[in-house]
């Protein structure tokens, strides 16, 4: 999370023929020119809500042939600790939280520059989550897999809160003026770039109304993520499914979810979850709705596991509302939808 180097330079280019010209941009701090196209971002609006939480349909292994397209030590990496390859763990640990694998390779190249490095150099802190600009990086995150989940959780969250009208941790929102640590004053217009300065609370050197003093930040995110983008053939999602932390698979074009994360409805459209909503959208090509649950008193959300006060039999909470038995539930902590999201017995 911390502001980085800049890591998108290039040498001066010499002009030829006739025309006018324009002058370099060149970093104040640095001397480093910057690139034409990443002088240009605007700062209010850094990203589009989708290009943080949509790719979902973006597979292992299209990042991987993008790793090794970029010559990336990640390509040949596997996390010992969690038996599994990095482009397998961008893409398993982004999708489970609904943020975009390639947007966590931007933040991944942002923080680390291991997309396009071909060294292990800061591996340990890959997405520089929780590691604080005045402070060093706290080593319960330390490792790969467990920083592309660090990142993926707190966006995500960020998001969540966000959806449900509330301010970030750090204070964020839309439509709300605040200040950066540059220090420039930021009105963000959408929550992809309120979640950004949540993440990183600096502009940088890639926006046009701030004055370039710094390097890095948040406009270096969003000038990654779409270099990235273009480089790819990376597909529209169109038709593709969508993966639901919450029914813990994909679920089809056009079904709708109640997130267990926040109770709100969202649904699967172009392999991308459109934004919460207390109200279910009327077209649903599928339901994944809570349960009312008699025994608790209360609706609980899908694949939750429940031992009836009625007749004691376990019970877990399935597509379309319906309360489906799981009578293993007490014994594999999974039923007839999957996993338990939580179990309460009598």
């Amino acid at each position: 999370m911390t502001l980085r180097a800049c890591v998108l330079v290039m040498p001066v280019l010499l002009a030829v023929g006739c025309g006018p010209t324009e002058e370099p941009v060149v970093d104040e701090l640095t001397g480093q020119v910057l690139m034409e196209a990443t002088t240009k971002y605007d700062m209010h609006r850094l990203l589009e809500d989708a290009d943080i939480s949509g790719g979902q349909w973006i597979t292992p292994t299209q990042v991987q042939q993008f790793l090794q397209q970029k010559g990336s030590y990640l390509a040949g990496y596997t996390d010992p600790a969690w038996g599994k390859t990095g482009a397998t763990l961008i893409v398993e640990r982004s999708r489970a939280y609904g943020i975009s694998p390639l947007y966590m390779l931007a933040r991944i190249q942002t923080e680390s520059s291991l997309i396009t490095s071909g060294t292990s150099t800061n591996l340990a802190k890959a997405t520089g989550c929780g590691c604080p600009d005045t402070a060093g990086c706290d080593v319960s995150y330390a490792g790969f897999g467990n920083q592309v989940e660090c990142s993926a959780k707190k966006i995500r969250g960020y998001f969540n809160d966000l959806d449900a009208g509330r301010t970030t941790v750090s204070g964020w929102k839309v439509g709300l003026t605040k200040q950066t640590s540059d220090p420039c004053s930021v009105k963000p217009v959408n929550k992809a770039t309120a979640a950004l300065y949540t993440y990183t609370p600096w502009v940088g050197a890639y926006a046009i109304q701030c004055g370039k003093t710094t390097v890095g930040g948040s406009s270096l995110v969003a000038s990654v993520f779409n270099r990235f983008k273009g480089e790819y053939a990376w597909g529209t999602g169109a038709g593709a499914t969508c993966y639901s932390g919450t029914v813990d698979a994909d679920v089809a074009q056009g079904a709708c979810v109640q997130s267990s994360s926040d109770a709100l409805w969202r649904q699967c459209l172009s392999g991308v979850f459109t934004d919460g909503s207390t109200v279910k959208p009327s077209n649903c090509s599928a339901s994944y709705p809570f349960c009312a649950s008699s025994t608790l008193g209360r609706s609980v959300p899908m694949r939750t596991c429940v031992q009836s006060a009625g007749n004691g039999a376990w019970q877990q909470c399935a597509s379309g509302g319906a309360w489906l038995a799981a009578p293993s539930a007490p014994i594999s902590g999974a039923g007839p939808a999957g996993s338990c999201f939580e179990l309460y017995a009598l």
